[in-house]
């Protein structure tokens, strides 16, 4: 007779933990959530490559900057900038194919296929 308590409380306690488990692996992220975290990691990591390649350009004025109709005002601006301090910093810099460099008045020149300083 009281066997038939005591195996109840354990039938019990038994269906309650296997409850409580269901519950865990019910409150996992939904598919949207997990998504939009793992978007979000793609375009930080993207963000920190455009960084470094945007300091190795900054580093080393021999690297040729490319500019193009299908960049964004944005990428236009930064990269005139990076342009502009690479000029002031070593003067001068490559940008499309072609470098730049700064006279000894603050003109910028580039030098011709016969040897010729010529200003732009």
């Amino acid at each position: 007779m009281k066997l038939i308590p005591i195996f109840s409380i354990i039938f019990f306690i038994y269906i309650f933990l296997i409850l409580n488990k269901k519950k865990k692996f019910s409150n996992r992220k939904s598919l949207l959530e997990r998504f939009k975290k793992r978007f979000k990691n793609i375009n930080v990591r993207r963000k920190r490559i455009s960084e470094e390649f945007t300091n190795s350009l900054l580093l080393d004025p021999s690297k040729n900057i490319p500019i193009g109709t299908w960049y964004s005002e944005d990428e236009l601006r930064e990269k005139a900038d990076i342009h502009r301090s690479r000029l002031s910093k070593f003067g001068k810099s490559k940008i499309n194919g072609e470098m730049l460099f700064v006279g000894p008045k603050g003109g910028i020149y580039k030098i011709s296929a016969d040897g010729k300083k010529k200003y732009v």
